[in-house]
């Protein structure tokens, strides 16, 4: 393994290839979510109308056990049992009340590739995997791929398709999720600027988006501001002006289970695009998020709690006293 770790290839995205990098047929993100529903009433149905059914799923992600290593192999490398009481004393602290929004860092830098291949085997992989994408200023990128422990990231930094280092981190998110996910703020930055002919619903839609994000800018929200673009008609041309508008961030976060959810920053400071799928792929919700992270990507108190729980479990069977 060398050190390295399978995680999803999230490199390189852009508006084009971004659903095909993450696994997801979205189609057009603005889909009309009343399309092909099977409306009744006046006036909903034609003669040359046909049946329109949702696919039923063919496969789905489900949660794979780890395979432990054997005691002995952790013998013959005891810096993978040192990382795990690391691991262990991290996860007991925030179980024990410590603030889940300033993670610990485990560093792996000086750990051998055998070692961590044993680490990854024990730890494996949740649901969760994320990118923070390198810039101009910032050339190497982040690859996270959350754990089976809840609340435990591998991360591995990369640049020039080159291992640079790599860690375990321990909290609710990674923080470069909180520190990186968008440019800048620019005077420009909640200004509506100019808009372009043959608007429904975006004007009003980004008005109230970048006021509520100027507003979290001032004060972080304790809890998100919700905008359910599923529930709202939009032309061809609302929808050029929202993506246009709202640009890309840095971060995109694919949380798999039955059906995806894929999480990506905007270039608006605060603002998330957050889009559910089902488990054959279709676009079944459609939000912005004005938040710090959405909660959906990030692990709660109680997840780290049972991780620590899970991690001793796991460690008294690996290295019994």
């Amino acid at each position: 393994m060398k050190g390295d770790i399978p995680l999803f290839d999230l490199s390189a995205l852009t508006a084009a290839n971004e659903a095909e990098a993450l696994g997801i047929n979205v189609g057009n993100s603005f889909a009309n979510p009343l399309a092909g529903t099977g409306l009744v009433g006046p006036g909903s149905h034609q003669e040359d109308m046909v049946l329109n059914y949702m696919e039923m799923p063919k496969e789905m992600d489900t949660f794979d056990i780890p395979v432990l290593p054997e005691v002995e192999d952790l013998a013959e490398h005891p810096q993978a049992g040192q990382v795990l009481q690391q691991l262990q004393q991290a996860l007991d602290q925030f179980a024990a009340g410590a603030d889940i929004s300033a993670s610990q860092l485990i560093s792996l830098d000086g750990v051998s590739a055998e070692a961590c291949a044993l680490l990854y085997q024990t730890l494996g992989e949740g649901e969760v995997a994320l990118v923070v994408l390198e810039t101009a200023q910032q050339p190497a990128r982040l690859r996270v791929q959350e754990t089976v422990l809840a609340g435990v990231w591998w991360v591995q930094q990369v640049a020039a398709d080159q291992l640079v280092h790599q860690w375990l981190e321990v909290g609710a998110i990674p923080a470069a999720v909180l520190s990186d996910a968008f440019p800048a703020i620019q005077a420009s930055s909640f200004e509506l600027g100019e808009l372009p002919a043959g608007l429904l619903n975006g004007a009003s839609v980004m008005v109230e988006l970048l006021d509520k994000a100027a507003a979290h800018t001032e004060q972080a929200f304790e809890q998100p501001h919700v905008v359910n673009l599923s529930l709202l008609p939009f032309s061809a041309e609302d929808q050029l002006y929202l993506n246009q508008r709202l640009g890309n961030g840095r971060v995109v976060v694919l949380s798999r289970g039955y059906g995806n959810c894929r999480i990506n920053s905007t270039a608006v400071n605060g603002i998330w695009r957050v889009q559910y799928f089902n488990s054959t792929d279709q676009l079944i919700l459609d939000t912005l998020e004005v938040v710090r992270v959405p909660q959906v990507a990030c692990a709660a108190r109680e997840d780290l709690e049972d991780s620590a729980e899970r991690l001793r479990e796991i460690y008294d069977a690996l290295l019994p006293a």
